[in-house]
């Protein structure tokens, strides 16, 4: 399972990618990106060395006395090591191998929940959660008796942070985004699908899709009021959608006159799984949120 910083959300907020893709572990294990048609623009996030120890793939290490007698070894002879063999030692490097496998264990587990819980694939889905998104899956894994293994001081030491959680600076705001990445299966080719929302509009249990390239009165009245919207301003931070854009969008609304916008819907390649699946996903992480 992996971690994989995304774009970076509205008001700041960085996204976590958890999912699997091309058969390899992608929140908190180092996956292949999935090569399907990717949203532009797309901001890089640099990560902090807890993030990168965070994020690389779980590995089961031994620890024994010899690699403990190593270890010692390598802090006084490593250039670069030696001025910090006080902080690098046995049994925080120890400590860390420990840690970082509990972890790992941690988001696989985080990953497939909310896998089983948006019925996603696997094997085809990878994802990213950002802002309110990525709080109603630290909400989702809380439910589930989840909790996130606390850094060792001693490891919090060695890698110099203050070691915060995985969750810290990420989630929280009023606006979420997430994003869902399908490979190529068979007859079906690999696309994009990113959902985008604001905490304080609920869906309905009748909701509809309302398709923006129409140009139609409720299309251009939705467009219009996602634009006026907080809405508006997480989509221009995303890189922002015309109707002149490759790729098709929808409103996620509480009425046909497309007065009523909950979210939106930008679909790459992927409009079936858009148009089918998108709200009730939107319904399920808006449940999470209180």
């Amino acid at each position: 399972m992996t971690i994989i910083p995304a774009a970076a959300h509205s008001q700041t907020q960085s996204s976590v990618a958890l999912g699997k893709a091309a058969g390899n572990t992608p929140v908190a294990a180092v996956s292949k990106p999935a090569e399907a048609p990717a949203f532009s623009p797309v901001d890089t996030v640099t990560l902090s060395t807890e993030a990168q120890f965070t994020m690389s793939s779980a590995t089961r290490l031994s620890v024994t006395a010899e690699s403990l007698a190593q270890a010692a070894a390598a802090a006084k002879t490593v250039p670069g090591l030696d001025a910090n063999a006080d902080r690098f030692t046995p049994e925080a490097m120890a400590a860390h191998a420990e840690w970082r496998e509990n972890h790992a264990d941690y988001t696989g587990k985080v990953r497939d929940l909310v896998n089983q819980t948006l019925g996603l694939d696997a094997d085809r889905n990878g994802w990213a959660a950002g802002g309110a998104a990525l709080t109603a899956i630290r909400n989702l894994a809380e439910k589930n008796a989840l909790i996130e293994p606390e850094m060792p001081p001693a490891v919090a030491n060695m890698l110099q942070t203050t070691g915060e959680s995985m969750w810290s600076g990420k989630s929280g705001g009023s606006t979420g985004m997430f994003d869902i990445t399908f490979l190529p299966n068979g007859a079906e080719k690999g696309g994009n699908l990113r959902i985008l929302f604001e905490s304080g509009r609920k869906p309905s249990a009748d909701t509809s899709l309302v398709d923006l390239k129409t140009g139609g009165t409720n299309a251009q009245t939705a467009l219009s009021n996602i634009r006026a919207s907080a809405l508006g301003a997480s989509l221009d931070s995303v890189g922002g959608w015309t109707p002149g854009n490759a790729a098709n969008a929808y409103a996620i609304t509480n009425s046909m006159d497309g007065r009523g916008v909950v979210g939106m819907v930008i679909a790459n390649g992927v409009d079936d799984d858009a148009k089918e699946r998108s709200a009730n996903i939107l319904r399920t992480l808006q449940g999470l949120i209180p």
